[in-house]
């Protein structure tokens, strides 16, 4: 009787693997319930079977015992096991909304089991809506009985927030039932996520007790009250519940307070995040990709909702309507919306839209995070910063819109399907270039420019995406454009005419590259390439000579900045020189 052994879950890996790569196949890390029809769940077995094997589920204090054939899959076998049949329990919130079940798999003497999570999909979210239906809905009707609760400063960010549980929920269905694994580890997501709700859901529950009573049954109580692993910032959600006070009459003074409120709720909600994190365990391997894909499902859900749970936007002008939800700070071209008439300009100031300022928030959360859980290593990323703009569909539809193809694609949705966004961009939209023309002013061969020339010329700039270890500028290429590295990191080498390298250091965030070539029309002077992945934006001669020609005092300035440029990379040329002599004349000495 040959030893029955279950494959055990390696990150990136599913038992529909097998079939394709043999001996790449592992089993599937959890497992969901009330996820729909054709729901399985595959336990890969090493080695082929003849005949049936049994199979026993434990979950508490339930046993069950099934017989089942495994399928062969080359030279190894897939168990398929049906999770509402084998799995089934109680999974409300006195249990978490989820169970760990032990499985055995045995076939004579032979034995071997393992450990499942699994959660009811149908259940997780509901928290928040229990919020919305006996919270937020409540309040509204005491503060405003003639208002709809879409006026309370809460909805918007539960109602995003609902959509975004949506989709990550979606996300998880398409990679664990239906087996199209867009996510390296859905199980660590799934449990990051549920500890998330179950951190705001219950400190919100807390903080509003006073207010609007226990929205807890008596069963749930006595359950939550004995827990002591869930640390609920309790007074961090009275906080933000005292922002709940909508602003009458109903205008862009309630507008203001529901962005106020969502930004602090999700000040709130990020420090759970940290502490979900941590009850979820530790993932080196994949954490930076599913925070990705994380970060793009609440921009979805940004894009998608915003101007449902704003319904105070369509009480304004058009003009200022674009304004508000468009608008980036620093951001010139929309400037003609803060000179309406009245006391709007004061109340809307240069700041970021609605858009830009929740998918902002989010982005810098969980980047926050993301540092805060490498320093417990909790998580681990590559780069400055775990969500870099790159990976933005905000900053694709709005500057690159070829790009949102291939970030959807990469999300698992069809290349094809339009990004589903709340509101157009105004046909007068150009890209938000504060980034790119603050580098430029930092830099000598813009400091003796105007502001209003840097803006001019940072208005035209292109902006690129650059793979790690991608070059952009080839050292003897021909070049007439300069680049802004407005994110990432990049390396600059010389090779000489002997064809050794010489490496000249590495080129921070804000650096200008290329900048000779544009001006004296000489070959690129050197390579440089990304090392972790790069944004920067190209600025081409069009652009720039028009200036040069309006002052030709201008010229040779940048032509005396030019210089010390080439002098420190000659001097930089010389000194590796000194070095390789000095090395060789070490080595000769050292010989016999």
């Amino acid at each position: 009787m040959p030893a029955v052994q279950i494959i055990p879950f390696v990150p990136g890996r599913r038992p529909t693997d097998e079939a394709r790569s043999a001996g790449l196949g592992s089993s599937e890390p959890v497992a969901f319930v009330n996820a729909g029809p054709g729901n399985r769940c595959l336990l890969l077995l090493e080695g082929r079977f003849t005949g049936e094997v049994e199979v026993t589920t434990v979950i508490g204090h339930t046993i069950r015992r099934r017989t089942a054939v495994p399928e062969a899959i080359g030279e190894r076998s897939v168990l398929a096991l049906d999770p509402d049949v084998d799995f089934a329990g109680d999974y409300s919130l006195v249990n978490r909304f989820f169970n760990t079940v032990l499985v055995e798999v045995r076939q004579g003497d032979a034995v071997d089991e393992t450990r499942l999570d699994v959660f009811d999909l149908a259940r997780m979210g509901s928290l928040y809506e229990r919020i919305v239906e006996r919270a937020v809905k409540p309040d509204a009707e005491r503060q405003a009985p003639w208002l709809s609760h879409t006026t309370h400063p809460w909805f918007p960010v539960l109602s995003i927030g609902a959509y975004k549980a949506e989709l990550y929920t979606r996300a998880l269905v398409g990679d664990v039932v239906h087996k199209r694994q867009n996510l390296a580890d859905p199980g660590w997501l799934t449990r990051v996520g549920l500890y998330l709700e179950l951190l705001t859901g219950l400190g919100v529950i807390e903080a509003v007790k006073a207010d609007v009573g226990d929205l807890l049954t008596a069963e749930e109580r006595a359950a939550v009250d004995r827990w002591d692993d869930l640390p609920l910032n309790v007074e961090g959600w009275r906080g933000v519940w005292g922002l709940r006070k909508i602003a009458q009459p109903i205008g862009l003074r309630n507008l203001l307070a529901k962005k106020k409120a969502t930004l602090e709720f999700l000040h709130v909600h990020h420090e759970d995040l940290k502490h979900a994190i941590a009850l979820a365990g530790p993932n080196p391997s994949n954490a930076q990709e599913t925070w990705h894909r994380v970060f793009r499902d609440a921009e979805r859900a940004v894009l998608a909702k915003t101007p449902a749970a704003f319904p105070e936007l369509a009480m304004l002008p058009d003009e200022l309507r674009r304004f508000i939800l468009w608008h980036r700070r620093g951001h010139v071209s929309l400037g003609r919306a803060l000179r309406l008439p009245g006391p709007l300009p004061m109340l809307v100031g240069d700041q970021d839209g609605l858009f830009a300022s929740a998918c902002n928030q989010y982005r810098a959360s969980m980047n926050h995070v993301a540092d805060w859980a490498r320093e417990e290593g909790l998580m681990d990323h590559a780069g400055e910063e775990c969500v870099p703009r790159q990976v933005s569909l905000l900053e694709a539809h709005m500057n690159q819109p070829t790009r949102v193809a291939l970030l959807q694609a990469r999300d698992g949705y069809a290349p094809e399907r339009p990004l589903e966004v709340g509101a157009d961009l105004p046909p007068d939209y150009t890209p938000p270039l504060a980034d790119v023309a603050e580098a430029l002013a930092g830099t000598p061969a813009f400091s003796v420019f105007t502001r209003e020339e840097i803006d001019a010329v940072a208005k035209a700039a292109r902006p690129l995406t650059i793979g790690p270890a991608e070059r952009f500028i080839v050292q003897g290429q021909e070049g007439d454009t300069l680049f802004v590295l407005v994110e990432g990191t990049v390396e600059v080498f010389v090779r000489r005419e002997d064809g050794t390298e010489v490496h000249l250091g590495t080129r921070p965030q804000g650096s200008v590259l290329g900048e000779m070539s544009l001006l004296t029309g000489a070959p690129r002077s050197a390579t440089v390439r990304a090392l972790d992945g790069a944004l920067v934006y190209e600025i081409g001669r069009q652009q720039y000579e028009p200036i040069l020609a309006a002052r030709p005092e201008l010229r040779l300035a940048l032509e005396d900045a030019m210089a010390a440029r080439l002098r420190a990379q000659d001097e930089a040329l010389s000194a590796s020189s000194r070095s390789r002599r000095r090395s060789a004349l070490r080595a000769r000495r050292a010989r016999p």
